[in-house]
């Protein structure tokens, strides 16, 4: 199960042993370091600060958009499924930011391999839009058996959802690549 989301820094890793070796070994890895140039504590925390509410924002407009757009109850429903209020909800959202693996495995190879090698040809915006495109890709093969499983209803339901989550992958990648320049490249 962590096979999948660590493909992308796997291919990060062949890729670099095989084109860069030992250098770009060092290179690729140095990315990882929180940050690669003086970087004040405040800073650090507006950084971590303003990704906390821009997520919290992002999913409040999701739930309004919930209310306002989807069947009626859709909303109690999750409400009701993942906990009894938007605080339960949002401080299991927030957890969920810190605890799954997920993106972890996946970062070495999206932003700490593909990004860099995107922005050797591109703007960072046209980068960040071409690498959101590219995770967004990546994660559609998670979304096949829900549309191959001949339910009523599935196939539209899936396209539906790629038009809402793309757009996120991508506006997710733009803050990223933000976030990343601003704290040297890290």
């Amino acid at each position: 199960l962590l096979l999948f989301p660590a493909a992308p820094m796997f291919a990060a890793l062949i890729v670099t042993g095989i084109g860069y070796g030992r250098a770009g070994f060092r290179e690729l890895l140095s990315r990882c370091a929180p940050w690669r140039s003086p970087v004040s504590w405040r800073q650090g925390v507006t950084v971590i600060a303003v990704c906390f509410l821009a997520f919290f924002a992002l999913t409040g407009i999701i739930w309004v958009q919930t209310y306002l757009y989807a069947p009626s109850g859709t909303l109690d429903r999750t409400f009701l499924r993942y906990g009894s209020d938007p605080v339960t909800i949002y401080a299991m959202l927030a957890a969920s930011l810190l605890l799954s693996p997920g993106p972890l495995l996946e970062e070495l190879g999206w932003r700490g391999f593909a990004l860099p090698q995107l922005l050797k040809k591109f703007d960072p915006l046209t980068a960040a839009v071409i690498l959101g495109i590219m995770w967004w890709a990546w994660h559609l093969p998670r979304d096949l058996p829900t549309l191959f499983s001949g339910e009523p209803g599935t196939a539209w339901g899936v396209i539906v959802k790629q038009f809402v989550i793309a757009p996120g992958f991508i506006a997710g990648t733009i803050i990223a690549v933000f976030v990343c320049n601003k704290l040297g490249g890290s």
